[in-house]
């Protein structure tokens, strides 16, 4: 079986929208044009782990398999764990949130354990019987 090669690359639309997005706003923001407290938020900088949320996104909108959704979910998971813990939404921080790092490391590694002949079937289908 050939492989089809797909036009374009979800992923790298959404990280490359989200590039744009957000370096529209500091351009804005450095020509003094518009201000980012303008949206309510103090700093740009507090955003910056909803980037691993934006590539999670594309990588699950590009899994191919259930199996490859675990990347994107989990990169979903530490860009939320992250803003969650540095801005400290309902008052929590590093040291109360860590456990669920271990609670979804955990989940990841019995999705992978189940979803394994998935990954199997699509090596199979992609580079033939081996």
């Amino acid at each position: 079986m050939t492989r089809i090669q797909k036009r374009f690359s979800t992923s790298d639309m959404i990280v490359g929208s989200v590039m744009i997005a957000f370096g529209t706003l500091l351009l804005l923001q450095q020509l003094d044009i518009f201000t980012i407290y303008d949206l309510g938020i103090d700093s740009i900088w507090q955003l910056w782990p909803m980037i691993f949320v934006f590539i999670g996104i594309g990588k699950l909108a590009d899994a191919p398999t259930l199996y490859h959704l675990r990347k994107g979910a989990w990169l979903i998971f530490l860009g939320v764990w992250l803003y969650v813990s540095i801005n400290h939404v309902y008052g929590l921080t590093f040291g109360e949130t860590w456990p669920a790092v271990l609670i979804v490391w955990g989940t990841g590694m019995i999705w992978e354990s189940i979803t394994k002949d998935s990954k199997k079937m699509y090596q199979e289908n992609i580079y033939g019987k081996q």
